[in-house]
């Protein structure tokens, strides 16, 4: 159910009424032939080959924030934070970040919805700020989100959504005034035969907007790049198992733009529409389904080819371009799909075991990371953030 309440806690809630699917945006062009590669000639290995070149990027800004902070940079000139607790007493804070100063300021001090709630994730554009509020010890969770003007928060927040221990907590995103998040069932819960959603809402909305309907838990985490949303729903589900990647253009109703089936039972771990083509990771070998039931990351659309690279994947892709940034272990493999190279774009000094993870997703002209760094004394001692210039 989607909701509209006041700042306060104890504010009463007026229920926001949700718009169903049109027969344009659902997706009724599902249609696609699952995607088993096995012409070895359509499967171009990044490490075997592409040139191996020196690294040119270098980070333009870099700030310590505190130890414990974890930065979200969905779009634009901010990130939103969630800063970790200044001591065992007090409770974690959400915060901002701007990507050109530096400058930190906390923005949501307190849960809304009360003393039992703790904040779980946000996100923000440069227009609305986007935040999961949860009660740990009932499973139950809220999707609040208020408009956002030059890093400073206005208006009143608005509850999108709410969930209890059968919902997953909303996996979601942000771009330009919009919120656009997946509300799914636990696999394992009272709830798993529920079909799942994809919503949308605009800041000034009495209204929601249910995007996309799938008959069984979407396998991505929306993600918004070149103004297309991407999510791995579930498709042909008469004939078996099987997830589309899905790319929906925002600025054209909603309308599918490309897609992409997987083998079946293959189920992508991050995917992202960018620059004219999936770039879609998969995080176990399947022993199956051709070349793209191999763990690695993927960049190309039906019917190939496909530039990979064979290595674990752990986030989700970013670049500008034909430049693709993939995160891999301890560094980032900066891969160019048009001059056939890569470069290793190192950690920071002193950081931790897995190094620095990107912030940023889709195609972006700030590239953000961050790492835990040791201090002197060998201990972890800050957060630093590296802000790259695409």
């Amino acid at each position: 159910m989607l909701f509209k309440g006041g700042a306060a806690a104890t504010a009463a809630l007026t229920v926001i009424s949700l718009v169903g699917c049109d027969s344009d945006g659902e997706g009724s062009a599902v249609s696609g032939e699952p995607q088993v590669i096995t012409d070895d000639s359509k499967i171009i290995s990044v490490i075997d080959d592409f040139e191996n070149v020196d690294n040119t990027l270098a980070p333009q800004f870099s700030w310590d924030m505190p130890l414990g902070t974890v930065p979200f940079h969905c779009e634009g000139a901010w990130a939103a934070l969630l800063e970790a607790p200044a001591s065992a007493r007090a409770i974690n804070t959400l915060g901002i970040i701007s990507l050109a100063s530096g400058s930190r300021a906390t923005l949501v001090p307190e849960p809304i919805k009360g003393k039992t709630y703790g904040f779980h994730d946000v996100r923000c554009s440069e227009q609305v700020y986007a935040w999961i509020e949860m009660d740990y010890a009932t499973g139950d969770w809220v999707l609040l989100a208020q408009e956002l003007e030059n890093g400073v928060l206005v208006g009143e927040p608005v509850e999108l959504d709410d969930g209890t221990t059968d919902w997953e907590p909303a996996r979601f995103t942000v771009t330009g005034n919009s919120v656009i998040w997946q509300k799914m069932p636990f696999a394992s819960g009272a709830k798993r035969a529920e079909y799942s959603h994809c919503y949308l809402w605009s800041a000034g909305s009495p209204k929601g907007k249910d995007l996309y309907e799938s008959p069984g838990r979407f396998a991505t985490w929306p993600r918004v790049s070149d103004g297309y949303l991407t999510i791995a729903p579930r498709v042909n589900a008469s004939e078996g198992t099987f997830y589309g990647l899905t790319a929906l253009d925002l600025q054209n109703n909603n309308k599918v733009a490309a897609q992409l089936v997987m083998p079946e039972t293959v189920s992508p771990f991050e995917a992202v529409y960018m620059g004219s083509s999936f770039a879609f990771s998969v995080e176990a070998n399947y022993g199956y389904g051709g070349g793209l039931g191999n763990m690695g990351t993927f960049i190309g659309n039906a019917g190939g080819p496909f530039t990979y690279l064979s290595r674990e994947p752990l986030a989700c892709v970013s670049g500008n371009g034909t430049r693709y940034l993939i995160k891999a272990q301890s560094s980032h493999f900066v891969v160019d799909t048009e001059a056939q190279t890569y470069a290793v774009l190192a950690a920071p000094d002193k950081s931790l075991d897995f190094g620095d993870y990107p912030a940023s997703e889709g195609t972006t002209d700030r590239f953000v990371t961050y790492a835990t760094v040791r201090g002197d004394d060998g201990l972890p001692a800050a957060v630093q953030l590296r802000v790259f210039s695409l």
